[in-house]
C-alpha cells in the first residue's frame, strides 16, 4: 500500500517558484509515498485541467522525479462549482469533457485513478448512467480509471454504497469504479465492511479522514486484511489539513507497524 495525501496548486504573488513545489517538498520530508492532484474550480493558473501547459506538466513530472513521489490520483474537484451552475445531470454535457480534459492530464503525469463526483447535481438513475457511461468510455481512451466517491454519492439521492455497487455494475466499465472515504461513524460502514461490500469494484486510491482527532473509527487490523485482497498496491491517501498531515502520517505509520 502506498501513502498519498491532497494537494492543490498555490500560487505565490510575485514568485516564480512551482505551484507545487511546497507540497512536494512537505510531503517528502513527512515521508509520503505521492499526492492527490486537487483540481480546484479557479480555471486558469493551474485550475482546469485545459489549462496546464506542456511546461507546466514536464516541470510536475521534474519534481516527481527530483523528491521520489508520484501523483497517483487528480480529484476533480470543479464539479462542485460546476453543480451549482448545471444542477441537473441532464446539464452534463461539458462536464464530460472537463473530465476527459481530468484524464488526460492524469496520464501525462502519471496517475492512475481520478476521484469523481457529480456535486449536488441531480437527477434521473438512467441521466445518471448515462453521464457515467460517457465519462467511463473518455477514461478508457485515456486508461485512466475513475472512481466515484461513495460518500458524496449519497447526494444523489440514490442509496448508499449498495446503489453505487449497482451503477458499476451496470456500466459495466474497468474504468469505472468505487472510491471509499473512510468516515465512519460520522458517515458511511466501517472501512473493512465497505472494502468488502465494494469488493474488487474499489479503485486504486481512497480517502482517509483524519486519523487523529477523534470522528474517524478504523478496525485496522480487518480493514488491512480486506485491503489485501482489492487494494494491495493502493494509495491510501489523506484528505486532511497540512497541519496534520506528519501526525496523521504518524498514526498510520504505527498501525501498519502494529500488524507487522
Amino acid at each position: 500500500m502506498k501513502t498519498s495525501i491532497r494537494a492543490q496548486p498555490r500560487h505565490i504573488r510575485g514568485s516564480d517558484a512551482h505551484p507545487l513545489r511546497w507540497a512536494f517538498e512537505e510531503g517528502s520530508r513527512i515521508g509520503f509515498d505521492g499526492l492527490e492532484l486537487c483540481m480546484p474550480p479557479g480555471g486558469l493558473r493551474s485550475g482546469l485541467a485545459a489549462t496546464w501547459t506542456p511546461e507546466l506538466i514536464e516541470s510536475t513530472r521534474a519534481l516527481c522525479a527530483e523528491h521520489d513521489m508520484s501523483i497517483f490520483s487528480l480529484s476533480s474537484d470543479w464539479a462542485w462549482q460546476y453543480a451549482a451552475f448545471f444542477p441537473e445531470l441532464a446539464g452534463w454535457e461539458r462536464g464530460v469533457e472537463l473530465i476527459a480534459d481530468d484524464a488526460t492530464l492524469a496520464r501525462s503525469l502519471g496517475a492512475h485513478t481520478i476521484l469523481v463526483h457529480f456535486g449536488t447535481s441531480r437527477g434521473s438513475w438512467d441521466d445518471c448512467r448515462s453521464v457515467v457511461e460517457r465519462i467511463a468510455a473518455e477514461a478508457e481512451d485515456a486508461g485512466i480509471i475513475l472512481g466515484y466517491e461513495a460518500n458524496i454519492w449519497e447526494r444523489l439521492g440514490y442509496g448508499g454504497l449498495d446503489s453505487l455497487c449497482r451503477m458499476v455494475d451496470e456500466v459495466g466499465s474497468d474504468y469505472f469504479g468505487v472510491y471509499l472515504h473512510n468516515a465512519y461513524p460520522r458517515g458511511g460502514l466501517p472501512l473493512h465492511e465497505e472494502i468488502d461490500i465494494a469488493g474488487d469494484r474499489v479503485v486504486q486510491a481512497m480517502h482517509s479522514s483524519s486519523l487523529t482527532g477523534g470522528r474517524v473509527e478504523i478496525d485496522f487490523p480487518r480493514s488491512f486484511e480486506a485491503m489485501a485482497a482489492t487494494f494491495r498496491d493502493g494509495a491510501y491517501t489523506f484528505e486532511v489539513s497540512w497541519d496534520e498531515a506528519e501526525e496523521n502520517m504518524r498514526a498510520l505509520q504505527r498501525a501498519i507497524a502494529a500488524e507487522g
